[in-house]
């Protein structure tokens, strides 16, 4: 035992004097809900910036650092320090949440007293323990006070107020705009005497008003303002005599609603004991309030993913009134609804309550009620319209712009019940569970057109066009029983299979209509990218969707982030795609590098990708790879990556089969492969058959892939082939309703005329449509060959300089699912090549130099392709000779 005691190691001792000092305790407001808005790192990023001004403030004030939890504790000599602090850390947090757009409040508590402090022996530290250690009444006094404040206020005990306020004039300069108040004294739980509070605080960021009353905390009444006992009874008389008075003219409660604000949706309680209308009223009810613009429901799948994040599984967990309001302060929801149904007297009551979540109180409820279970719905109707009128809607936009939940879904409610459950199944990503319960739904009600469109949603999402085409057509003949919003969906969606340009304008119309219309908004942006190349509409979209009612905010920002480097926005990119590795974005992280011609990395990056299940998603990264290894020159590992990929795929991947086919023609064709142009011209063959068997959607890949093949035997002059392609495709490119494809046609187009001997021609066709940064990037090639047809060096030159800087651009064009990637990297570093052409035309020698030696640093083994080999000797020949 002796020698257990001796190699113990020491124990610290608190000081045996205690000592007078002021402890501060602060507190970040509402930092849970910020971690879910921002996610994991970025909160942790804004956190790090947070408590290094903290503790550059400490340094500047005297104060030294306690310990640090979700706040900090910290000890200073005098009140007065510990004041200056307090103002100055409120001024900071405002700007830090300002810079970082994301408001930042505090609440901050002020103590003096007696404390003991010791400091913990180094073993206890390495184990730890902090380094400091600090005990007294004085800091659970600290933080009652902070408990108390109100965000953005700083409360003062009577102690540290007298000694602060006496030396005040150490504030200096800011003393002008700090304001004293004295909030009376509060009994604070465990604390055996009441404490005078005051608050300190500048005017325009302070609260300087009373904090409110908590379980912990009551402010103390004087005597004097008690009523005696007389004056109980009189009061008491005149309230008994006052309450029908006060059921009569009672104003009608209110909650501070706004137009576009958001409700949460609790779960409905049944009290009827009919099992039916367990799931179908539900979803009744959101769907009569989502057909309002005025109220914005918390979508079902956002409501999930909250439930998620306060560590619960959606599955088992109930929205009701505790958990309901918790959702919606996280989510930023002004009132949580709770519907009810019940039977009553033998009537058939529907009540719903609006609920204020910071308080979870009843602010007022509507109800209505009917004999028998064909007054459910008609009551639903009233409530809803009730409710929405209360909210602060116009009556007259509530009896214009609504359907009867009748003629929105269906009377029949075994049909909703099934819808409703389908609808669960989808948002938790059991597409065959969801679908079986849908149809089962619209065999119950064969013009349940709503039950039809999410049908539709599912084939669409896995590729099956027509399936899906003929859900929306049977839900386009049954439009009489959607609602004005679900009527303009089934009409943009049906729009998707016919002109691109049609849907892009009816889902920016729903857009409008419909500002907080996730669904709407993220079409418009994909489809924008997609079928229009417009990067700058895609992300604009895309950004008036962060907010944090919408769901899916990690794929939003991943999505972006490709947007982002096809604009050359490098830094904003990869801060977009933080979370690509369990998104399935590995390509486009990697691509982010390799714009930049940062290739160490890329390997290990494409190894990481968590999300790689589906076929097609192995393909494109396949293609990135291809891309990669081009854009290094490394020509034969493209080609082995190629033809590995080809001989991997099922033979029930055809489709995919050909994108590696047009990807590899295409460079073989680039590169002047002496077999490119028969490989062209069987290619052109199978996707001529290929078209004649498909419809909808499947065709502008094809006419893509077959514009793309006459554009290649154009640049090699083959004018009869590249007029072959063409030939074979249908009217959707030349109608102007595919602007992809008629950007593609004109690129063809203009190649043929150059190849013709007629450049000017060819320039007329590539600028008939601006050049607005939607044109693709063989369009710009093209319009390079052109001009140095021409004779215009300076103009081609201009093009080439383009192609050479728009990197993020080649990789991230869609093409018909990245069909042209490889092609265009190989461009953008062709151009290199092309500028020091041009440059050397022009008799800049200096520029013709450093563009030749930035291409032979791009591909190094460059001199091994025949082709460009001899333009590269032509070069150095021109530059011998200057």
């Amino acid at each position: 035992m002796n020698a257990l005691a001796q190699s113990a190691p020491p124990i610290a001792q608190p000081a045996t004097v205690p000592l007078l000092r002021t402890l501060v305790l602060c507190d970040l407001v509402d930092s849970t809900a910020l971690v879910g808005r921002l996610g994991d790192q970025r909160a942790a990023e804004l956190f790090r910036k947070h408590d290094r001004a903290v503790r550059d403030l400490l340094q500047t004030h005297g104060g030294r650092e306690i310990d640090k939890t979700d706040g900090f504790l910290a000890m200073f000599e005098r009140p007065i320090q510990a004041v200056a602090f307090a103002l100055d850390y409120q001024r900071q947090l405002r700007r830090l949440g300002e810079d970082e757009r994301n408001p930042l409040v505090a609440r901050v508590g002020v103590h003096v007293g007696d404390v003991l402090t010791w400091d913990n022996t180094p073993d206890d530290v390495a184990k730890g323990a902090k380094a400091t250690e600090v005990e007294g009444l004085v800091k659970p006094i600290a933080s009652r006070l902070m408990q108390l404040a109100l965000p953005g206020q700083t409360l003062l005990s009577g102690v540290a107020y007298s000694l602060a306020h006496r030396a005040q004039g150490e504030l200096g300069e800011r003393l002008a705009t700090v304001r004293w108040r004295t909030h009376g004294r509060y009994q604070f739980k465990g604390v055996p005497d009441p404490i005078p509070v005051f608050e300190v605080g500048e005017e325009g960021l302070a609260p300087l008003k009373a904090p409110p009353w908590s379980g912990k905390a009551h402010r103390e009444v004087p005597f004097w303002r008690r009523p005696a006992s007389l004056t109980i009874e009189l009061v008491l008389l005149a309230i008994v005599a006052a309450i029908p008075l006060w059921y009569l003219l009672k104003p009608a409660p209110a909650i501070a609603f706004a137009n576009r604000d958001w409700v949460v949706v609790g779960d409905l309680k049944n009290l009827t004991g009919e099992s039916k209308f367990d799931e179908s009223l539900q979803t009744a009810f959101r769907i009569g309030l989502e057909q309002s613009r005025y109220v914005n429901v918390l979508s079902d799948l956002k409501t999930r993913e909250t439930i998620k994040l306060m560590r619960r599984d959606p599955e088992k967990t109930s929205v009701d009134r505790a958990v309901g309001s918790e959702i919606a302060i996280r989510d930023g929801a002004r009132a949580l609804i709770l519907p009810t149904i019940a039977e009553i007297g033998g009537r058939v009551r529907v009540t719903a309550e609006v609920i204020d979540p910071n308080t979870q109180t009843t602010v007022y409820s509507e109800s209505a009620d009917g004999v028998g279970e064909p007054s459910v719905l008609p009551s639903l109707d009233k409530v809803n319209q009730q409710l929405r009128v209360r909210l602060g809607e116009a009556l007259a936009t509530v009896s214009n712009e609504s359907r009867p939940l009748e003629k929105a879904a269906t009377k029949d409610l075994e049909a909703l019940r099934a819808y409703s459950l389908g609808r669960r199944a989808y948002n938790s990503g059991d597409m065959k569970e969801a679908l079986e319960l849908l149809r089962q739904a619209t065999k119950l009600d064969p013009d349940f057109a709503l039950a039809r469109t999410t049908i539709a949603s599912i084939h669409f999402n896995v590729g099956e066009n027509t399936e899906a085409l003929k859900e929306i057509d049977r839900a386009m003949a049954a439009r009489d029983r959607l609602s004005p919003r679900d009527t303009l969906f089934v009409e943009a969606r049906r729009a998707q299979f016919g002109s691109p340009a049609a849907a892009l304008e009816k889902w920016k119309a729903l857009s409008k209509l419909y500002p907080d219309f996730a669904i709407a908004r993220g079409w418009f942006g994909y489809m924008s990218w997609q079928y229009a190349n417009r990067f700058d509409d895609a992300i604009q979209a895309y950004l008036d969707l962060n907010s944090p009612q919408n769901p899916d905010s990690g794929l939003r920002d991943a999505t972006l982030g490709v947007w982002y480097l096809g604009q050359e926005k490098y830094d904003e990119a990869r801060r977009r795609l933080t979370n690509w590795s369990q998104l399935g974005f590995a390509e486009s992280r990697a691509a982010v590098d390799a714009a930049q011609r940062q290739f160490d990395k890329l390997d290990s990056i494409l190894k990481s990708n968590k999300n790689v299940d589906v076929v097609g998603e192995d393909v494109t990264t396949q293609n990135a790879r291809v891309a990669f290894a081009v854009d290094q020159g490394r020509w034969n590992e493209a080609w082995k990556t190629l033809a590995k990929s080809k001989s991997e795929l099922a033979p029930e991947r055809a489709r995919s089969l050909r994108k590696l086919r047009g990807i590899e023609v295409s460079l073989r064709t680039l590169m002047g492969e002496d077999d490119a142009v028969e490989q062209l011209r069987t290619f052109i063959q199978e996707e001529k058959l290929a078209l004649e068997k498909e419809k909808y959607l499947d065709r502008t890949e094809t006419i893509f892939h077959l514009l793309f093949a006459g554009y290649l035997a154009a640049t090699k002059d083959d004018v009869k082939l590249a007029q072959q392609a063409i030939a074979q495709i249908g009217p959707e490119a030349a109608s102007g309703e595919y602007p992809v494809l008629s950007r593609m046609l004109a690129a063809t187009q203009a190649e043929i005329a150059r190849a013709n001997g007629k450049p000017e021609e060819a320039i007329r066709l590539l600028q008939a449509s601006p050049l607005d940064d939607s044109e693709l990037f063989v369009t710009r090639v093209a319009l390079m060959h052109a001009y140095a047809a021409k004779g215009d060096t300076a103009a081609a030159l201009k093009q080439a300089e383009w192609l050479a800087k728009r990197r993020g651009r080649a990789y991230t064009e869609y093409n018909a699912d990245w069909v042209a990637r490889p092609f265009n990297v190989a461009q953008s570093d062709l151009a290199l090549l092309s500028s020091a052409e041009f440059s050397a035309a022009l008799g800049d020698a200096k520029q013709a130099r450093a563009s030749l030696s930035a291409f032979t640093q791009a591909w190094p083994t460059a001199r091994e392709s025949k082709p460009v080999s001899a333009r590269i000797q032509k070069i150095e020949t021109q530059l011998a000779g200057s």
